[in-house]
């Protein structure tokens, strides 16, 4: 009985010796692929990725040539030598042109010249002051165009601008009164145009642009003297302008677009 205890005492000795050696075993084998690891670290340590390199600021100096298209609003009267025959009347419609200028641009400031040629839709109907059904009077906007200086202030790849000039328009007035008919007449306009935008440098010479402008065309006589049978307008056709509009404009090449 005395053996069988002694030789259950060894064997139990011996396996916790056993499960001991084989967790130093371990343990060494962890420290020694640690230990390598960081050796191969030090060894050859991980190359720093590069800078991210800003892209160069847009250059705005040079030719452009542009596209638009956009909204327009307004209002107009027509008046006689003896009083107001139309109250104030909206006009709307949409504007669709072609733009050519230039920039200079000195720093943050840039300096330009801006002129556009823009088809119109621009349209208004009202009856008369106390006629009866049937006598209407319409003004409306055939083309527009406009001359102007801007100025605008330059962050990088876009800038805000003011701009302001000169303006001319074919407005044309026609008037309809039962027993007499249909009569129209057209005329050049002038005014003058001021406005605000903001534009963008989107892909390489390429530039997206949002403008309003406000145009004001001098009061001017029509029918002076009269259709047989019409009103005269003698007293003039005022017309006002609000216009809305985007564009894509593009430098000619042969001008540099980095700075």
């Amino acid at each position: 009985m005395r053996y069988f205890r002694a030789n259950a005492c060894v064997a139990s000795s011996a396996g916790v010796e056993m499960k001991a050696l084989i967790a130093f075993g371990v343990g060494l084998a962890a420290f020694l692929v640690a230990g390598s690891a960081n050796a191969l670290d030090g060894a050859a340590p991980r190359a720093p990725l590069p800078e991210e390199i800003a892209p160069a600021p847009y250059n705005w100096t040079g030719p452009f040539f542009g596209v638009s298209i956009g909204v327009a609003t307004g209002t107009s009267q027509q008046t006689a030598s003896t009083g107001d025959i139309t109250p104030s009347f909206d006009l709307t419609g949409g504007v669709f042109g072609f733009a050519l200028g230039y920039n200079w641009q000195a720093n943050k400031l840039l300096f330009g010249i801006d002129t556009d040629m823009s088809l119109s839709t621009k349209q208004g109907t009202t009856a008369y002051f106390g006629a009866p059904a049937g006598f209407t009077a319409e003004t409306s906007e055939r083309w527009l165009a406009t001359y102007r200086a801007r100025v605008g202030y330059v962050l990088s790849s876009w800038m805000i601008y003011i701009t302001g000039g000169g303006a001319n328009a074919d407005v044309k007035i026609t008037a309809t009164e039962p027993g007499a008919g249909i009569a129209s007449q057209s005329k050049l306009r002038s005014g003058w145009t001021a406005g605000v935008g903001v534009e963008a440098a989107r892909i390489h010479s390429f530039t997206l642009k949002a403008e309003y402008l406000y145009v004001d065309f001098a009061n001017t006589d029509y029918f002076n003297p009269p259709p047989p049978g019409f009103i005269n307008r003698a007293g003039g056709v005022p017309v006002h302008d609000h216009i809305l509009r985007i564009g894509l404009n593009h430098k000619f090449p042969g001008f540099d677009v980095g700075m």
